[in-house]
């Protein structure tokens, strides 16, 4: 079984089609950054419940210090080379997926870069 933590971009574009492609003993995450930016993006009250109810679904990998710690050393391992500026929600969902030994589901260039100096496994889907 392998824990795939979706980020943003996968569940926007993937989301309807979730089954294809994932093995069926693979497991299906979100984290806190993720179901903030996900929510954030609701049109309306009754969207927000909606998603809110549909992202109930998912288990959440935990953040904590850790995370925070780990995004920071990334993110200065990255600077040594002038790859910095990967935005800081993918930061934290890279450094989330290191610390669970999850996969990152994603649709996004910046996990490409992030796998150079996390060890997280980058998916990319359609």
């Amino acid at each position: 079984m392998s824990l795939l933590l979706i980020d943003k971009s996968a569940y926007v574009r993937w989301h309807a089609d979730a089954e294809a492609g994932v093995d069926p003993d693979d497991e299906l995450c979100l984290c806190a950054v993720t179901r903030l930016e996900l929510l954030y993006s609701a049109r309306s009250p009754a969207d927000y419940e909606r998603l809110e109810a549909d992202l109930a679904a998912f288990r959440d990998l935990r953040m904590d210090a850790e995370t925070f710690a780990t995004a920071a050393t990334a993110q200065r391992e990255l600077a040594a080379t002038g790859h910095h500026r990967v935005a800081i929600p993918d930061l934290l969902i890279a450094a989330c997926a290191q610390q669970h030994g999850a996969d990152v589901v994603h649709v996004d260039r910046h996990f490409e870069t992030l796998a150079r100096v996390l060890a997280f496994g980058s998916r990319r889907t359609r």
